[in-house]
């Protein structure tokens, strides 16, 4: 990608990615450095093992969450994007763009008609309660990036397959998502640390301590006004182990997600 630049470009790229690189590693290395400060290892034993609230309970509701949450929004802009790619209907684009419209909108901006239709429908205190919001919000991004993969898969193949007898599904599931599986994994990354790393919507809808995230669950590992050393380190180390699901899903999949980025940004 960067072999037609001179050494000086070359050089100033790798000056601003290290420039970058520091201000993420920075707070992480300061996070694992504060939660050793203070009663070293000892402190992530005693965030597994807090009286008050069950670590392994809420990574399991967050998992599920996000799970959930990844596959719902994975399989509906599989299909959706299809559709707009490469099938031709009334009005498509009008939906579409309407659809991406939505990235305008904060999601602050429809917390409290959220919370209204929640207790409407007596969703409080669910999982559904945090899942739908969440796969609504992830949709219209994720639908843009799927959409975009999808353009660049040659169209004479998709004919091909209709002229061998292939219905539109066989030709979707036989062909397109093989095709687009970095796109569709990329989807399934994103909405997944998304998921993961929510925090207003499962404090407006989650009330018991039985239903928390872990994000909700730091708040335990917190003294408020009083916050002590001891606690402070404690609460570094669980920020440090409610991150690293996140951090492990990406690594292991960020080849499939550079591929679902770059994809559609030049066509040939």
């Amino acid at each position: 990608m960067f072999s037609h630049l001179r050494i000086s470009q070359k050089v100033v790229i790798q000056v601003i990615l290290i420039f970058i690189s520091v201000i993420w590693i920075v707070p992480l290395f300061t996070a694992v450095v504060e939660s050793l400060k203070i009663g070293g290892f000892n402190n992530y034993l005693l965030v597994l093992n807090h009286p008050k609230i069950s670590l392994p309970r809420v990574t399991y509701n967050s998992f599920f969450i996000a799970t959930v949450s990844c596959l719902a929004v994975t399989f509906m802009v599989a299909l959706a994007g299809y559709a707009f790619s490469k099938m031709q209907f009334k009005g498509k684009s009008i939906f579409y763009y309407s659809l991406l419209v939505c990235l305008a909108i904060p999601p602050a901006a429809i917390l409290t008609p959220l919370l209204i239709t929640t207790k409407v429908l007596g969703l409080m205190d669910t999982h559904i309660a945090v899942i739908l919001p969440v796969v609504a919000l992830q949709l219209p991004f994720m639908l843009m990036i799927v959409k975009n993969y999808f353009d660049t898969i040659p169209s004479p193949i998709l004919e091909a397959a209709r002229i061998d007898g292939c219905t539109s599904f066989k030709v979707f599931y036989m062909i397109i998502v093989p095709l687009a599986k970095p796109a569709l994994i990329n989807a399934l990354v994103l909405t997944f640390i998304s998921a993961w790393n929510e925090y207003l919507i499962p404090l407006l809808f989650i009330r018991k301590p039985a239903k928390y995230t872990v994000t909700l669950a730091t708040t335990y590992f917190s003294g408020g006004m009083h916050q002590t050393p001891d606690l402070l380190a404690q609460q570094y180390a669980a920020l440090i182990l409610i991150s690293l699901p996140s951090i492990v899903v990406y690594i292991f999949c960020q080849k499939y997600m550079q591929a679902g980025l770059t994809a559609g940004a030049v066509k040939s």
